[in-house]
């Protein structure tokens, strides 16, 4: 039977924590009223995953796919069982074709569309959950409509910031390739030359030495490159070194810029899809939780949802966590004030989109110049390295 936590007010009005366990959310749910509690958030408490969990066959472009076509033939007045017929035959994918048909399949049952798509363990939680509040509102077009649009203007965000990053990551490429070719090909072909001469320059006895070093211990250089990568993957399950490495991130010039533009985008459009589709404010704020990506910024947005509860408006709890920019706060006091928060939001993640894109710009132009930098500087190290000595030699015979 799984545990699920939960987060409620007591008689007195404070708020409580805790776990209980039930067959399902809503026995769950059932109990805690019987604790005298009113349940604010009750959520399945997360069992740890796989080392390496199997990546989800539907990507993002096909989750914009299939909540426009969906919601795009909902309107249309086309039940959902045709929809999804619709969207099986329209795949092209064999392996997204047969997701389909098992969605299918159980709403043939009579499964829900959202306990379908949770039962394939393929589509994002927040879809499923967002899916689930679409079927209980009947507004369930509306939804997959605002749900599109979040995928796709996130999608933008993130493939401008892949676009971006693809030629520092050759660079980086270049340059490891580069020290092995030299390493392991160039290097040992002059090692037996440089062996017989007296009052090696300092430079071609560091690189005889490192070359010695990688061709004698070949195994462990690469094994060690291996275990530092299996830890760096066993730290990022570890909650205080990804809190302190998350934390880090936000301190470096230029790039903690960048990394909180984009989590206050991330952020403000997520609210604004959210309250636009009537998601009650702690349940879009907790769904928002989920997305950041920033362990740091997610435990300042607990002590923010916590101060919301005790009375306290978004923005000021906000402000008082230091989560964002002072513009943000601004401007979300100004929606509160109008009743139209939602609007403002789209209007902040507007301009932190366009905020970002400038930032993303920065970052590369600043990057680019530093790997060539490395790169000239690794190789003309070796070329002096092994030039001078030849030189040397050459005006010995002379």
């Amino acid at each position: 039977m799984p545990n699920y936590k939960y987060r409620g007010w007591d008689k007195d009005r404070k708020i409580v924590k805790g776990i209980i366990a039930g067959p399902d959310v809503v026995t769950a749910t059932e109990k805690i009223r019987e604790l005298l509690i009113i349940p604010i958030q009750v959520e399945e408490k997360v069992v740890p995953k796989d080392l390496f969990p199997p990546r989800r066959r539907i990507r993002e472009q096909e989750l914009i796919n299939f909540c426009g076509h969906m919601a795009m033939m909902i309107q249309s007045g086309v039940n959902i069982l045709l929809s999804l017929e619709i969207l099986e035959e329209q795949s092209k994918v064999k392996e997204i074709r047969k997701i389909y048909t098992s969605i299918l399949e159980q709403v043939k049952r009579g499964d829900a569309l959202s306990t379908a798509m949770e039962s394939t363990s393929e589509f994002p939680e927040l879809l499923v959950d967002m899916v689930r509040v679409g079927e209980s509102t009947g507004d369930l077009d509306g939804i997959l409509l605002n749900m599109e649009e979040y995928y796709q203007r996130d999608s933008t965000v993130r493939n401008k910031v892949k676009a971006a990053m693809i030629y520092p990551k050759i660079l980086v490429f270049a340059t490891f390739c580069t020290i092995l070719f030299f390493v392991y090909f160039i290097v040992p072909a002059f090692k037996d030359m440089f062996t017989d001469m007296d009052n090696l320059p300092l430079a071609t006895r560091l690189l005889l030495g490192v070359t010695n070093f990688f061709n004698n211990n070949t195994l462990l250089v690469f094994g060690t490159g291996a275990v530092i990568v299996l830890i760096l993957i066993i730290l990022r399950r570890n909650p205080t070194y990804m809190d302190m490495k998350d934390k880090a991130v936000l301190t470096v010039p230029v790039l903690g810029v960048f990394k909180r533009q984009v989590i206050i985008s991330r952020v403000s459009r997520s609210l604004g899809v959210f309250l636009k589709s009537g998601i009650p404010v702690f349940e879009a704020l907790h769904a928002t939780k989920n997305i950041i990506k920033n362990r740091h910024v997610e435990k300042g947005f607990d002590a923010a949802i916590d101060r919301i509860m005790t009375g306290t408006s978004l923005s000021q709890a906000f402000e008082e966590q230091r989560l964002f920019d002072p513009m943000v706060y601004g401007l979300l006091r100004i929606g509160q004030e109008t009743g139209r928060l939602d609007d403002m939001l789209y209007k902040l993640a507007s301009i932190y989109d366009k905020k970002v894109e400038f930032s993303l710009t920065k970052l590369v132009a600043r990057i680019e110049p530093l790997m060539i930098l490395v790169i000239g500087g690794v190789v003309g190290f070796i070329i002096i390295a092994i030039a001078v000595p030849i030189l040397s030699m050459s005006q010995n015979i002379g």
